[in-house]
């Protein structure tokens, strides 16, 4: 039976095993403007960045800047989210916003490379996570609303889950401490769960399955979870692939 831990929010850490980091769990005074979050989960791009109205949403130190040299552009990481995984939701201005996500120039090109534009609607105080996704050149742009309303339970930590591994589907499970116990069943590509509610515990495990399947084609853990938090687990790369574009499975916080 899984055990309710309560931590202090003010001190309550979550900690992710396969990167030994901490994710420092956001405080969110701002009180307008719609909150978004950026995740790379196109493993055929190993940077990409974000414009919003024509000006840069993501943004990161050249390698290689000095004084006299600009350095190399460095885009966000496949696999990674900005802000970063713990962190607070960027402010974006409310109201229909013109985006365009391109890779980053490099050393051995001379311009950023275009991968998607498109107009977006974000409303005053409410939260999103936009994901790029799939294999290619022209991967797949999605925008989730991140709603927290069934999220309610002080005593619970929340987790919902998300498929973005084109033409599979999946099946996700808690495995540490209770073995087997699905969460989420035959999840599709682009398949979304709604934040389910879960024990605060130390060291949950999640994995993601063939449907009906005992055995884990990729897992998480997470170190400690605290009550009246929630995270978003996402499953992404390519079928059939290997290395870094394999299936794998990584996780952000959300509140």
């Amino acid at each position: 039976m899984l055990k309710n831990i309560l931590y202090a929010l003010s001190a309550a850490a979550l900690l992710v095993s396969c990167e030994k980091n901490s994710l420092q769990l956001p405080i969110d005074p701002v009180t307008t403007g719609a909150r978004l979050k950026l995740i790379n989960a196109a493993p055929d791009f190993p940077g990409i960045e974000l414009a919003i109205g024509g000006k840069k949403f993501s943004g990161f130190t050249p390698v290689g800047a000095t004084t006299t040299s600009p350095g190399t552009p460095v885009g966000l990481p496949f696999n990674a989210t900005f802000p970063n995984t713990g962190s607070n939701y960027a402010i974006v201005t409310p109201g229909q916003q013109a985006i365009a996500i391109s890779a980053p120039a490099t050393s051995t090109a001379t311009s950023a490379t275009a991968i998607n534009t498109q107009n977006l609607t974000f409303e005053d105080n409410k939260y999103y996570s936009l994901f790029v996704a799939g294999a290619g050149a022209q991967p797949e742009v999605l925008l989730i609303n991140d709603n927290f309303e069934g999220a309610s339970d002080p005593g619970k930590f929340y987790v919902r889950f998300i498929n973005l591994i084109a033409g599979s589907t999946y099946d996700v499970a808690l495995t540490t401490p209770t073995p087997n116990l699905t969460l989420a069943t035959n999840l599709a590509y682009k398949g979304i769960s709604p934040y389910i509610a879960v024990d605060a515990i130390a060291g949950p495990t999640f994995a993601f399955r063939a449907p009906g399947s005992t055995t884990n084609v990729g897992s998480i853990q997470f170190t400690s979870s605290a009550s009246g938090r929630a995270a978003t687990v996402f499953l992404r790369g390519v079928t059939g692939r290997t290395g870094t574009a394999a299936p794998g499975i990584n996780v952000y916080v959300n509140r």
